[in-house]
């Protein structure tokens, strides 16, 4: 089951990023994803594998289910959250999307917990809530430091 909902919600995250109409460029959009993607990676090993705080299910189908969580659902709605965050506004609406994209994150990791995905040993929801809002904090960061590098004139003098 858990594999269906997982693999389900990627197509969905992937579906609306080409629907909607993007303000930032293919390698803006490819940089924050492939840079996500190494920090999400690295922080589930390290977490996951290493310190042993949660424990990943053995089984084949929901394993595949937290590879779509780790490595095309966190990354994809993190770059969907930034494309939407610069076409809003004001600042209460960014940050009503990023609040909303941090509460789905959390939702989906609890809709992990609940179909036996993953299981808290010596971790909480809060260190979750910690990591996805440092999360959106440092691709926002990123992309930010990516355009004022890419941005600035080569200077050959």
């Amino acid at each position: 089951m858990g594999f269906a909902v997982f693999f389900f919600i990627a197509w969905l995250i992937t579906a609306i990023f080409f629907a909607i109409q993007k303000k930032l460029s293919l390698i803006e959009n490819t940089f924050i994803f492939m840079l996500i993607l190494v920090i999400s990676i690295n922080w589930s090993w390290i977490i996951y594998e290493g310190f042993k705080f949660i424990k990943i299910t053995k089984e084949p189908m929901n394993y595949t289910a937290f590879l779509f969580f780790r490595s095309v659902i966190i990354p994809m709605l993190l770059v969907l959250q930034l494309n939407l965050v610069h076409q809003s506004k004001t600042f209460g609406s960014a940050a009503l999307i990023t609040s909303l994209s941090v509460a789905t994150l959390l939702l989906l990791d609890g809709l992990s917990f609940y179909l036996n995905i993953t299981t808290y040993k010596n971790w909480h929801i809060f260190y979750d809530f910690l990591y996805f809002a440092g999360l959106h904090a440092i691709a926002y960061y990123l992309l930010w430091l990516f355009r004022k590098v890419s941005y600035r004139g080569v200077n050959y003098s």
